[in-house]
Formats: structure tokens, sequence, C-alpha cells
């Protein structure tokens, strides 16, 4: 396993940082060639290193990961990453996973906004003339790694080991092991509706201590609580996701960018998908009564060495 995590992109396994920025990009629909779409993604790392000698101290990382539209025309020599595909929209009464455009996305994590705006801004021009940026989300840290609506979020997060074994593809041939499937979802919080609710109701909905982010008791717990429809389990046993979630917005509009990060996708998908269904019960996570997701996208995110032989100059 440690063989995998020198192969990894470091930013997929590292914790999150201060400062983060999302960018999402969609290539032109236009005629574009391979040297084309390379030429330009081959400019990023150059544009990493400079800024990135800027302050060594702000551990800065930029994650690159590819969506299953775009494999085929960067990389048309090889098949598909064995389970990526397109993020599968999903209805269950009024809750709704949109499925949104999304061919490349930039993760940049470091403890310094504005060297992550440069990165942003560089990276968005150099690929200005094959795709245009869509989404560019900066994401921060809130008070005790709290999201918006002041619960801490990634509390069971995988740490050493368990990330590896949950982050990094094992299975595949050696072209893509090292990677990482990841699931993107950009939510805005209904924060005044939220805030209408007594914190007793609160922590039911989470699952958690308000205050002190403690898991509550499986006798004061809700089936609906976000904690419980989250988990996913095989065999009975927990199979966890490594979330680099962060917050985003201002006092008039905010959120949450969910980043999830697994060895494949359907752990992340059956979450969700136990999250938005009503079970026999008529029970779903509660949660989505006070958020809403505005984007879904799915990813590979394939290995540093993959990224050093085909976009490095």
């Amino acid at each position: 396993m440690n063989e995998l995590a020198s192969m990894a992109q470091i930013g997929a396994l590292t914790d999150p940082t201060t400062h983060a920025e999302f960018l999402t990009f969609v290539l032109k629909d236009q005629w574009l060639t391979v040297d084309d779409i390379n030429d330009a993604l081959s400019q990023l790392p150059g544009i990493q290193k400079s800024i990135r000698q800027k302050d060594p101290s702000a551990n800065i990382s930029v994650t690159i990961g590819f969506s299953a539209n775009a494999w085929p025309l960067l990389f048309p020599d090889l098949s598909l990453p064995a389970e990526l595909h397109v993020f599968p929209e999903m209805t269950d009464g009024a809750r709704h996973f949109p499925s949104t455009a999304g061919d490349i996305f930039l993760m940049v994590k470091s403890e310094r906004k504005d060297l992550n705006f440069q990165i942003a801004k560089y990276s968005a021009k150099a690929l200005s003339g094959v795709a245009d940026l869509t989404e560019d989300i900066q994401g921060y840290k809130y008070l005790d790694n709290r999201d918006m609506i002041d619960f801490v979020d990634g509390t069971e997060n995988p740490i050493d080991e368990e990330r590896l074994e949950s982050v990094l593809v094992d299975d595949e041939n050696d072209t893509y092991r090292g990677g990482s499937y990841l699931v993107v979802q950009r939510y805005i919080d209904r924060q005044s509706l939220w805030d209408d609710q007594p914190t007793e109701h609160q922590e039911k909905v989470v699952g958690r201590t308000k205050m002190d982010d403690i898991e509550l008791d499986d006798e004061e717990k809700p089936v609906w609580a976000h904690n419980n429809k989250s988990k996913v389990e095989i065999d009975g046993e927990e199979v966890k996701m490594y979330r680099q979630n962060r917050p985003y917005g201002n006092a008039i509009e905010h959120g949450t960018m969910f980043v999830g990060f697994s060895k494949t996708p359907s752990i992340i998908e059956t979450s969700l998908t136990q999250m938005i269904n009503a079970d026999e019960n008529g029970d779903y996570d509660r949660l989505l009564d006070f958020v809403e997701a505005k984007t879904g996208a799915s990813y590979f995110v394939p290995s540093q060495s993959f990224i050093d032989a085909h976009f490095d100059d």
C-alpha cells in the first residue's frame, strides 16, 4: 500500500487545508485534437511549480480529475478506468441530486487563498482554448472544521492506512493503480429553515451533538439521521470514503462542497442512494430537508505518475 501512496496525487490523500478552490471545466463543443488538449494541460505542472515556490510553507497541492466524457478525448489509446461513468442523477419525492457537466476538475489546496487564486487564474487561462471554466468555488475552514450549519464535518474520515485503503485503486491494471474515484456535489444551505429548528432536532438530523461533536447513542439517534443514512456497510462492516468537504459562500448564499474520494464510486453512490431514497417506512436522510444539491459530477483522479507521464513538460 505504501507503494500506491507514493504513486498517488498527494492532494487526494492529505488533510483538507485552510483554503481550497474547486474548479470545474467543460471541454469546448468544437473539433479539438488530442494535441490541443494535451498542450493546454501540459502547462499546469509549470504553473503549480512556480506558484508553490513563492511560499513552500503554504502546503500547496493541486489535484486533477477527468470525466468519462473527457477520457476518450484525452487518452484515445487507453480504455476508461473500470468504474468511471457519468454521475447518475437521483430523484425521490422533492429531493433531487442533479447530474451536471464537468470534464476536468481541479482541487487547489493550501494555507493561502491568494496563492490558490493565482493557480486558478493561470490554469483557467492555460485551458481557455480547449475548455470553459463553468464553476470556481472558493472553500475555507470554518471554525473547528464545521460546516455552515455549525456541525463538525468529516469526523468519521479514515486516517493513516485506512485512508489509503479507502481511497486508492489497487485492483485495476497498472495504468490506473494509485488513482482514485471522485464525486463532487455543491450544496446550498437552507439556512433560515435550519435556524428555525431547536438544537435537539438539529442534533437528531445530523446524528451528533452540536457543541461537542459526540455521536448520539443508538437509542437517541433516529433511523433518518444523516450519519445513519450516509453510512455504507458491506457484510456488516462499514466501508468508508474520504471526504474533503469545505464550506463556501457568504451571508447571502452558502453551503458545502462535497468532495468524496474512494477506490470505487459505488461506495459513494450507495451512500447517496440511501440518503435520498425513502425506505419502506418513508425514512430518508432528513438533512436533505435543509440542504439542496445544485451540481453532481464524477471523475477519475489518476496517479501522479500517470499525470507526469502524460502532461509534465
